[in-house]
């Protein structure tokens, strides 16, 4: 389902509760749509509840938790309200923030999680056109989060680096393992994007 603002006012877009692919579509010059990209299990994972013991060789995080926060609302960006986008808020505030096209602006709550990474990474959909963002999590916050989506199926959230939304996917299923992959109508350059940031930051 896209939703679109039907002109550049700030006219609010309500969020679906069921996801759609991509991230952010523009439609020629005056209409505009703001989607959820499918926040999924990585097919090829291992659900977290058979991951054996962790052991001191677990892989060393080198990557800055990443934030997950839940979406309120989103609108169409106006012009000038993203440039600069939004200073990051601490993690018990609300969030106002931009994606990193700066086209859409989010109301986020606060953080519901952060996420302990070991990876994140491009990768080419073997049956079509597009890329996905494949992150992996260190065995806690596989845990951490397998509860998190099970108790929030049909929510949405964003994903959020520097105060920057880098994804904003509908949970459509329990996410049961420690690779997930951000789907939708991504570019490589897009994706490559999202991944960079998510491990080096903004």
């Amino acid at each position: 389902m896209r939703l679109s603002t039907g002109r550049w006012t700030r006219r609010k877009i309500t969020i679906a509760v069921l996801a759609s692919i991509g991230i952010l579509a523009m439609v020629g010059t005056t209409f505009a749509s703001i989607a959820m990209p499918f926040l999924q299990p990585d097919p090829g994972d291992v659900p977290a509840r058979a991951q054996p013991t962790p052991t001191s060789t677990e892989p060393r995080l080198v990557i800055k938790p990443l934030a997950v926060r839940p979406v309120v609302e989103a609108f169409q960006a106006q012009p000038g309200q993203c440039e600069p986008p939004p200073a990051p808020a601490p993690p018990v505030d609300p969030q106002p923030a931009c994606d990193v096209e700066r086209k859409a602006h989010y109301q986020l709550q606060p953080v519901a999680i952060e996420l302990g990474l070991t990876n994140a990474k491009t990768i080419k959909l073997p049956t079509s056109e597009f890329y996905s963002v494949q992150i992996v999590m260190d065995t806690r916050s596989s845990a951490a989060f397998a509860q998190y989506t099970t108790a929030n199926v049909g929510t949405q959230v964003a994903f959020v680096r520097d105060g920057l939304v880098l994804a904003a996917p509908a949970i459509t299923q329990p996410i049961d393992g420690q690779s997930i992959q951000l789907s939708g109508d991504l570019t490589q350059q897009t994706a490559d994007t999202i991944a960079r940031m998510i491990r080096d930051g903004s």
